[in-house]
This record gives structure tokens, C-alpha cells and sequence, in this order.
């Protein structure tokens, strides 16, 4: 399995296009939530597709964020493995790849994100913690949590 970082104006093309259709694939059309995908944050994010070495395709994808001017937070999201690769735990990988990313260029920034609720328990594993009361994201109740830093 090969992780590849990029940012936004190095991605090519066709390269964007298949995270774009992962992300939309499992996050919209399997989780039965239309929300719009495209929020103009890509630009400013790192993204991180995992490959198995025999397809194009990526079979795993994130992105994440530098510190958020508002709140002072970096943050991941857009997590993303596709199903036939699913049980791996590429979506362990995926965090724990964007974590490390994260701490390695901005430590002294906690990491803070907005979960599906049932992944609680999932992203407490790696010492994120809830911070908010349950809302209601596109029909998907999801909680905030962060992850202290220093």
C-alpha cells in the first residue's frame, strides 16, 4: 500500500477527478447524503490518497487542514475507503497518517473534527475526544471532537 500526499496545485488532474469520485461514491451516494462535497477548501488542503499498486484508482482518501484562523485548530475530514477494500483497516491508517501529518507540521495546534457519531468511539481510539453536543450534519448526527496538543 502506497500513501501519497499532495497539494492541490500538484495534483494532476485525472489524479483529483478519481478522489473526487471516491469521496462522492462513499460519502454521498452510499451514505445516502447529498451535501455539497465541493466547499472550496481543497485548494488549501493536503491530501493524502492511499493506492494499492496495481490500480489508478485510489482505494483510500483524506484531507486535512492548517490552523484554522477562528479557532486555532488544524483539522482532517473527508475520510474515505473504498468498499471492496474495507476490513483492512485503511481507515486507521488513513487517521493515523493524517494525525502524524498534522503534528508534524503544526504541533503545538490541537486537532479538531466533526464526526459521524457512530465513529466516536473509532476516533477516541486515537485520543480525540468529544467536545460538543450531537447535530444534525446533512441527515448524519455527528459530534465535535478534538485532540489536545503539548
Amino acid at each position: 500500500m502506497q500513501s501519497r500526499w499532495s497539494r492541490f496545485d500538484e495534483l494532476p488532474l485525472a489524479d483529483f477527478y478519481a478522489m473526487l469520485h471516491l469521496r462522492q461514491s462513499v460519502l454521498i451516494v452510499e451514505q445516502a447524503s447529498p451535501y455539497p462535497d465541493l466547499d472550496g477548501r481543497d485548494p488549501e488542503a493536503l491530501h493524502l490518497a492511499l493506492y494499492d499498486g496495481e490500480t489508478t484508482a485510489p482505494v483510500g482518501y483524506a484531507r486535512i487542514f492548517g490552523p484554522d484562523p477562528a479557532t486555532g485548530t488544524t483539522s482532517f475530514g473527508r475520510l474515505a475507503v473504498a468498499p471492496a477494500w474495507r476490513g483492512k483497516a485503511l481507515g486507521r491508517r488513513l487517521v493515523a497518517e493524517c494525525l502524524g501529518r498534522l503534528a508534524r507540521e503544526w504541533p503545538e495546534h490541537d486537532v479538531l473534527i466533526s464526526a459521524q457519531l457512530y465513529l466516536e468511539d473509532f476516533y477516541g481510539s486515537f485520543g480525540l475526544h468529544r467536545v460538543s453536543d450531537i447535530y444534525d450534519d446533512v441527515g448524519i448526527d455527528h459530534i465535535d471532537m478534538r485532540l489536545k496538543r503539548g
